[in-house]
């Protein structure tokens, strides 16, 4: 079965959620995230901080060559 698509990026309309998902045939990992504006991250002095839509637009910025460095090294991204 042919798929169009490599990938897919989800996001809400509110930008407060995110996750990859692999298209590609024989991925070891299929998904990335989910990454919620809610989760609880350290900050620089290691207490646990909502990570709010800050953290959801970084993780949409670099999900993609993210997950094809490591799981699908020498493919190109557009």
């Amino acid at each position: 079965m042919t798929v169009p698509f490599d990938g897919a990026l989800r996001v809400d309309l509110e930008g407060q959620r995110a996750r990859y998902e692999c298209l590609r045939p024989g991925c070891p990992n299929r998904v990335e995230g989910p990454v919620c504006a809610d989760d609880r991250v350290p900050d620089e002095d290691g207490e646990l901080v909502r990570g709010g839509p800050t953290r959801v637009a970084q993780f949409i910025e670099r999900v993609k060559d993210y997950h094809l460095t490591r799981h699908h090294p020498g493919e190109i991204t557009q």
